[in-house]
């Protein structure tokens, strides 16, 4: 995995750090995983994300404009669809947290 160059973020936007333990590739998964990053990308506020897997944990970073962002997100259908589907079969266990960037700051050689 490697920093994504792209992702601009600044003072007052959010993070939303989604920290996983699943299986490696459970079925199903991967086709949720894709309708739902395709559909994201397309929603206003959406700023990107970075993520990084150890089996069984995982990390997910999605970073947004503003919580109301967030919050449509939160609440679209598809978003509550992948929900239900990764409790009732994907995930052993789940952590989201959603945080206020206060200062950021990025290097690359």
């Amino acid at each position: 995995m490697a920093l994504k160059d792209d992702i601009r973020l600044k003072p007052g936007n959010y993070a939303v750090i989604f920290l996983s333990e699943r299986e490696e590739n459970p079925d199903g998964y991967g086709e949720m995983d894709d309708r739902t990053m395709a559909e994201v990308a397309k929603l206003p506020g959406f700023l990107g994300y970075e993520n990084l897997r150890v089996s069984p944990m995982g990390m997910f970073i999605s970073y947004w404009e503003s919580k109301a962002d967030i919050d449509r997100w939160r609440t679209h259908a598809l978003h509550a669809e992948a929900k239900h589907a990764g409790r009732a079969h994907w995930y052993n266990a789940y952590r989201s947290v959603v945080c206020s960037i206060e200062e950021t700051h990025f290097f690359r050689r």
